[in-house]
């Protein structure tokens, strides 16, 4: 990717809106948009950085729109470049006319997370903090953008890098061994290189604690709503989407393919998935569906399995019972509304189970339904205001490979196994440590993280 050119971009969505930004970064940017730009005030190039100014964007002389632009002067910017925004009325024709203009002006249109991009390559982030941007970006909880927020503010790295320091500090020891050899004598500083080793084998363990909660954290809790035709899924799944999302007949086997969507509980993301009615079936189309709610729920988290509280227990029933997990399953005795405040008769025989009496009709007992699914998905705890949480698969086992070869410099110097073995499991360690924080990443690999970023940012 070329960095000695100027790029130029749309970073608000294009749809009618009250405020739209084109970013442009570059050595270039602040003649370009110039050429574009007449204020009353004072002119771009002397204007001061980080000051909004009020003008118009014109084409010839022509008027476009007006408009506020601010520069932002390397290297204090996003993108350590000069960037200059120009904040317009947000219609998606002026929004593109003016991106036009810039890039007539010879502005290149920016690449997908160009803009992020440049700031990684320039030292203003590093790429977990690339990573909590893209975050922030497509956040749908409260829970999932702190946990953004936090590693946007460096803490994760900051914790690599103190990781890093000991086994540097290790690898330098056993180098030194290599590098100046003393005839008959053992390593002497072994115990303090154990120690170091120990310390930071602790720290990686203590990140890797809740990567698991944090991954379902930054993506959602998978709940699968599973349970026989006609029992009242697809009206759960409306009642606490608070819309009509799936349709709801009398007729069984109405849901033929599953549906998700997603709802945030007390500031967690869920992603409801409401399945086909599991029942013996000839009908081809529906029997499909019936295998696809077999792969959709060997993929859940949680399980909301749903009875007809009104109806006797049948084998349908009894056979989902014996294929559930019951750690992640919430039993839910939906259409309590039939039964006159009483519960159903079978309800001893379910005693074992996490249960809720609810009713999707009439929204009764469906707040508790909430309070159990937040309970049972935070049974891993919350992340804590001082807590550094991993919440990325690619950090996740970068930090997994960066501790197993650890454990095996470990075995290596309690073995007494030669220097150089050792010193090469340490290497491999501060690889993978930098892979995390995007020290030793390669470059395919970064083009695939900055793909997903929108244009524009």
């Amino acid at each position: 990717m070329r960095l000695d050119d100027t790029i130029a971009a749309i970073a608000t969505p294009l749809q009618p809106s009250g405020l739209g930004v084109i970013r442009v970064s570059g050595n270039q940017a602040v003649p370009m948009v110039e050429q574009l730009f007449k204020s009353s005030n004072t002119t771009l190039k002397k204007s001061e950085t980080h000051k909004l100014i009020q003008g118009w964007i014109h084409d010839d002389g022509k008027l476009i729109d007006k408009v506020l632009v601010v520069l932002m002067r390397s290297p204090r910017s996003y993108t350590t470049e000069d960037v200059v925004e120009i904040q317009c009325h947000g219609s998606p024709f002026i929004l593109r006319t003016i991106l036009d203009l810039v890039l007539r002006q010879g502005a290149r249109l920016a690449e997908a997370g160009e803009f992020t991009q440049r700031a990684f390559l320039h030292g203003r982030i590093d790429l977990t903090q690339a990573e909590a941007v893209l975050d922030l970006v497509h956040a749908g909880s409260v829970v999932g953008a702190r946990l953004a927020a936090q590693q946007l503010r460096g803490k994760l790295y900051h914790a690599i890098e103190e990781v890093k320091q000991q086994v540097v500090s290790t690898a330098s020891l056993v180098e030194a061994t290599i590098e100046f050899p003393e005839e008959d004598t053992e390593f002497m500083h072994r115990d303090e290189c154990l120690q170091r080793i120990e310390q930071a084998c602790t720290d990686i363990e203590n990140l890797l604690v809740h990567a698991d909660q944090g991954l379902r954290m930054r993506e959602g809790f998978n709940v699968v709503l599973i349970g026989r035709p006609n029992v009242g899924k697809s009206s759960l799944m409306n009642t606490l989407l608070r819309e009509q999302r799936a349709i709801v007949t009398t007729i069984p086997g109405t849901t033929r393919d599953y549906i998700e969507e997603s709802v945030q509980i007390k500031g967690l993301a869920f992603r409801l998935t409401d399945t086909a009615g599991i029942r013996h079936t000839k009908d081809l189309i529906e029997t499909e569906g019936i295998r696809q709610t077999h792969n959709v729920l060997s993929r859940a988290d949680l399980v909301l399995l749903i009875l007809d509280a009104s109806e006797k227990l049948n084998d349908e029933d009894l056979s989902l019972f014996s294929e559930i997990i019951k750690e992640r399953t919430i039993t839910v005795l939906n259409k309590i509304d039939l039964l006159s405040g009483r519960k159903p008769d079978w309800y001893k025989e379910i005693s074992g189970n996490e249960s809720v009496l609810i009713s999707a009709k009439t929204g009764d007992g469906c707040d508790e339904l909430e309070s159990r699914l937040f309970d049972k998905a935070t049974q891993g705890g919350l992340p804590q205001e001082d807590e550094i949480w991993i919440t990325n698969r690619r950090q996740k086992q970068a930090a997994e490979q960066a501790l197993v070869a650890l454990l095996q410099a470990r075995e290596g110097l309690e073995q007494s196994k030669g220097e150089e073995f050792i010193a090469v499991d340490l290497r491999s360690s501060l690889n993978a440590l930098g892979d995390i924080v995007g020290q030793t990443t390669s470059d395919d690999l970064l083009g695939r993280i900055f793909s997903d970023f929108c244009i524009g940012k």
